[in-house]
C-alpha cells in the first residue's frame, strides 16, 4: 500500500516515535489524483510526528464501508485546542514556528476537491485523530 511507503521518507523521525499500520481491504483502490493524495497524507503524517514532543506513537489504518475508504491517522502528540481546531485548514493559519501554515491547507483543499470528507478530533495532552472518507473504485 502507498500509505506504508510514506513511513520510508521518515525514517530518520521514528527512534522515538512508534508507526503502527492497521490496514484492512487493502486492495480496495481510491478515486481521485494520486500525487495530490500522497501529498495530503505526507502532511498529515509529518505534522503527527512533529505533535509528538518525545516519545510516542502514530498510527494509520483504514478500511472500507458503504463505498467509502476511511483512512484514520491519530498520534499522541500534544493535541489542539478547540479554538485552534476551529481555523485548522486556513491559510497561512500554524501553530509551529517558522512555518506558512499552508500544509493542511493544501490538505483541505485536496480533500473537498476530490469531493471527500475530513474531520478532525483532538484533545491537548491526548493527541489528534483526523478521519478522511474518500470514493472507493
Amino acid at each position: 500500500m502507498e500509505l506504508e511507503s510514506l513511513l520510508f521518507l521518515f525514517q530518520d523521525k521514528l527512534y522515538n516515535v512508534k508507526a503502527e499500520m492497521k490496514f484492512s481491504d487493502a486492495d480496495r483502490n481510491v478515486v481521485g489524483k494520486r500525487n495530490l493524495l500522497l501529498k495530503t497524507f505526507f502532511n498529515l503524517f509529518k505534522n503527527a510526528i512533529e505533535a509528538i514532543p518525545e516519545k510516542g506513537v502514530t498510527r494509520i489504518e483504514n478500511f472500507y464501508k458503504n463505498g467509502w475508504i476511511h483512512i484514520k491517522m491519530s498520534d499522541t502528540g500534544v493535541g489542539i485546542s478547540e479554538e485552534k481546531l476551529k481555523m485548522l485548514g486556513t491559510p497561512f493559519f500554524t501553530t509551529k514556528n517558522n512555518r506558512t501554515g499552508l500544509g493542511l491547507t493544501q490538505v483541505y483543499t485536496t480533500i473537498y476537491d476530490h469531493g471527500d470528507d475530513i474531520s478532525v478530533q483532538s484533545l491537548i495532552g491526548v493527541g489528534t485523530i483526523f478521519h478522511i472518507q474518500l470514493p472507493a473504485q
